[in-house]
């Protein structure tokens, strides 16, 4: 339980039926790069997709340990999955959630 300061775009949090949902899904090869860090050897990159509404259509993203970011050069899909250049996690996209990031890189093996 948590208290969030932030709007969702999950139907569940919406008080009725009476919601339009935004575009929350980016097109992975229509990006720019905001910020990029490595901490520790784990890569966070900072993605502006612009044709995204949620979030102003910002996400942080978290890659493994050493991870080959020219694999990422032209495509930047921040969804999880199992295969590929998925992301290992996902940040609120605020300043706050950027230095989340960082700091849980730094304490990571």
């Amino acid at each position: 339980m948590g208290i969030s300061m932030f709007g969702s775009s999950d139907s569940r949090d919406c008080g009725g039926n009476d919601f339009v949902r935004v575009n929350s899904t980016p097109d992975p090869t229509r990006f720019t790069l905001v910020k990029q860090r490595i901490v520790n050897g784990y890569p966070i990159l900072w993605v502006h997709y612009s044709d995204v509404e949620n979030y102003e259509g910002n996400k942080i993203l978290m890659y493994e340990k050493n991870f080959d970011l020219r694999r990422l050069k032209n495509r930047i899909d921040p969804h999880f999955f199992e295969l590929g250049d998925s992301p290992i996690a996902r940040f609120v996209p605020t300043e706050e959630g950027y230095n989340m990031a960082i700091t849980i890189a730094k304490n990571l093996l």
